[in-house]
């Protein structure tokens, strides 16, 4: 790497660090004023701790603000990255020198495939060990409060409902089951005052739910499923081999937070709900990055097709452009998840529909 390519890769990394700094300082001064009577709910008016659970709590969510603007803040670093190179005449020195417009921007393309990968580590590895602590509401950082209990159905069609969860001690309350009739040779409907999940371990009762204070409170005579078993009269164990705590509370935007495989072998199996959003979030996972990189060759063809013309003028044309990108990006998913355009439409659509004017423009460089 030359003299040259480790200034506008410096150069580059500065506008990134900067619009970021600028970005997320003014997003945590408003939500913290907006969450600020969640945060004493949740300390109980205590000021000494205040600033520990807001500290704590926001060191989780940069995890998510990070995914959430990493695309934008790849192409503002790169447009900042060219206007400030105008702005002092370095562009015009270096094609005096005879150095290519787009061999001046081989750097810049190099800092944005840097900091989209970092962005792809941020999704797919740690947003989904931090899945639980993104989730929580500000009123409840310690996650110690009850959460909402959901519905999931086990691939032998076993439907599991609950009402509310404590996630501490795994514990779901008014926990109903409901078996077909194809597990059990009659459909049987039972429910639980309480039901404690025990992960799978060498023990007799474990893999499943323990059911507390069932009704009904026995099961008939020719029960013969190896799926239910009654310990004593009133208290159940169900073994499952999908439902769990964690996928009974999950939210129903739990897909946002989860890993790209994730969604993927969720795809593939018959009992999920929800498979159009599902297959949405998909596609859209492998055009993020493509649509990021769009945008930037976008920006920068635009600064430079004719870097004479009025600095103000170009970026205002790479602010339309963009919002036209994104908007449209926002139309289509959208549109995908209330399922007026197919999944694969909805994702690629705004790449079919940019890259050509992508590849015009950055052919239109005057080199």
């Amino acid at each position: 790497m030359t003299l040259l390519d480790r200034m506008i890769l410096s150069n580059f990394i500065r506008a990134w660090v900067i619009t970021f700094v600028s970005l997320v300082s003014l997003y945590l001064v408003i939500d913290i004023f907006n969450k600020l009577d969640e945060f004493l709910e949740a300390v109980q008016n205590d000021f000494s701790s205040l600033l520990v659970v807001v500290s704590k709590f926001y060191s989780y969510q940069m995890v998510l603000i990070f995914d959430r603007i990493s695309g934008v803040l790849v192409v503002l670093a790169a447009m900042f990255t060219v206007a400030w190179m105008q702005r002092n005449n370095e562009l015009v020195c270096l094609l005096s020198a005879g150095i290519s417009v787009r061999r001046i921007t081989g750097p810049i393309f190099l800092g944005a495939l840097f900091v989209l990968g970092i962005s792809l580590v941020n999704r797919e590895v740690i947003m989904p060990r931090l899945a639980d602590k993104l989730m929580r509401p500000a009123t409840d950082p310690r996650g110690e409060l009850p959460c909402r209990a959901y519905g999931a159905f086990e691939p032998n069609g076993i439907l599991i409902s609950g009402n509310e969860a404590l996630r501490r001690y795994q514990l779901v309350y008014n926990l109903t089951v409901t078996i077909p009739e194809r597990v059990a040779g009659s459909m049987q409907h039972i429910r639980a005052k309480e039901a404690r999940y025990i992960p799978p371990s060498s023990e007799r009762y474990s893999g499943g739910w323990l059911l507390l204070d069932t009704t009904p409170r026995t099961l008939p005579d020719n029960w013969n499923s190896p799926v239910l078993e009654m310990i004593d009269p009133g208290k159940f164990f169900l073994r499952t081999e999908r439902v769990d705590f964690d996928l009974i509370t999950r939210t129903p935007g739990w897909f946002h937070y989860a890993s790209t495989w994730t969604i993927f072998q969720e795809l593939q199996r018959p009992e999920t709900v929800g498979l159009s959003l599902l297959a949405v979030q998909f596609h859209l996972r492998l055009t993020m990055p493509l649509l990021t990189l769009v945008m930037t060759v976008i920006g920068v063809s635009l600064l430079l097709r004719d870097h004479q013309r009025n600095l103000f003028l170009n970026t205002g044309l790479c602010l339309v452009v963009g919002f036209a990108l994104f908007g449209t990006h926002y139309l289509c998913r959208h549109l995908g998840e209330h399922d007026y355009l197919g999944a694969v439409e909805a994702a690629w659509l705004p790449i079919f529909l940019f890259s050509p004017l992508a590849v015009w423009l950055w052919d239109a460089i005057k080199t």
